[in-house]
């Protein structure tokens, strides 16, 4: 992991900014966010820092094409696209399912960032990642030099972005007076990589803090063996002679709605309760449902005292993807 190149898709450190009224609503000591939709390129999220990595291990690798997948709607293809795009490199996207639908939000950015795209009539990352190989053998046979990213860049390479964005966070605490040492700090749990780094990062870096994952998409079980796994897969590779246990792992699974990529009448209050009192938005699909499962849980306990951090991942071209669900009268 020493021998990786990073290459810098961050025009500098994400903020941490503090949301008082919304602190006030929830009748917490204080709310941060913590701003990963700033990340500096093709509208941002969490996945750049993670592309950082993983863009500059192919590089390395002297590779000329990215091949990577999702769903139509994808964060994570919308900002590989855009960060190949920026360093020089074709994108090939593997897309679940057998319809793209209709042309908004990240399918519409891909378009716009010339992506080629391929419908591959399955579903899962597993199943995507399949592909993707037979996708990489067929680039070589045309003399390209493939480079597979799975779905969510969630890989060693990839969760290290997180792992160094949990050292940013620590030397802001650091630097900033006014920040307060957090109670917990929330964070949208999909594939789990973000989380994973973080928590490889506090693991190296001991703090107080309880990190709390929103689940968008597997169980709870589920969710928390991926993490386990990926941070202590990290945590080896880049010789830390520690690991985390399951214990340590906190994740909420209620919060997902109907199902993964649809969006949730409480995500959606969520939404609008952050724009009206803060002027900011999360998206539908993920961060809306875990701002939704942070509000929740705090109110479930006595937290006039809590200090909350939360870790704002992106995802805002979804805003407009589901219009629609997020107008409707019987929410408000």
């Amino acid at each position: 992991m020493a021998k990786l190149t990073r290459h810098p898709l961050l025009w500098g450190e994400t903020p941490l900014m503090p949301l008082p009224r919304l602190a006030k609503k929830l009748g917490v000591a204080s709310v941060w966010m913590k701003r990963d939709d700033l990340t500096g390129i093709a509208f941002g999220g969490n996945k750049v820092r993670k592309l950082e990595y993983l863009l500059g291990h192919a590089l390395q690798e002297d590779c000329d094409l990215i091949i990577t997948g999702g769903s139509p709607g994808s964060n994570h293809c919308r900002l590989t696209v855009a960060v190949a795009n920026h360093i020089g490199l074709d994108t090939w996207l593997c897309f679940s399912g057998n319809k793209l639908g209709e042309v908004q939000g990240n399918l519409f950015l891909d378009q716009l960032l010339g992506a080629k795209v391929f419908l591959t009539g399955c579903y899962g990352s597993e199943a995507l990642l399949t592909v993707m190989e037979e996708k990489a053998e067929e680039a070589r046979k045309l003399g390209r030099k493939p480079y597979v990213i799975p779905v969510g860049g969630s890989t060693n390479v990839g969760d290290y972005g997180y792992f160094h964005a949990w050292h940013e966070y620590i030397a802001q605490l650091d630097q900033l007076e006014t920040v307060p040492n957090f109670d917990e700090i929330y964070v949208t749990v999909g594939t789990g990589g973000t989380m994973a780094g973080l928590l490889a990062g506090q693991a190296s870096t001991p703090n107080s803090s309880r990190i709390v994952g929103v689940s968008v998409w597997q169980d709870q079980k589920q969710a928390t063996q991926d993490i386990l796994h990926l941070t202590n897969d990290l945590l080896r590779e880049i010789d830390k002679p520690i690991s985390v246990t399951i214990e340590d792992i906190h994740v909420f699974d209620q919060y997902i709605g109907q199902k993964y990529g649809v969006p949730s009448a409480e995500g959606n209050r969520a939404i609008r309760m952050l724009a009206e009192l803060e002027g900011l938005f999360v998206d539908p699909i993920y961060t809306g449902k875990a701002l939704a499962g942070m509000i929740d849980q705090l109110s479930q306990t006595n937290s006039a005292h809590k200090h909350v951090l939360f870790w704002h991942t992106g995802g805002t071209p979804a805003l407009f993807t589901h219009v629609s669900s997020l107008l409707e009268k019987g929410e408000r």
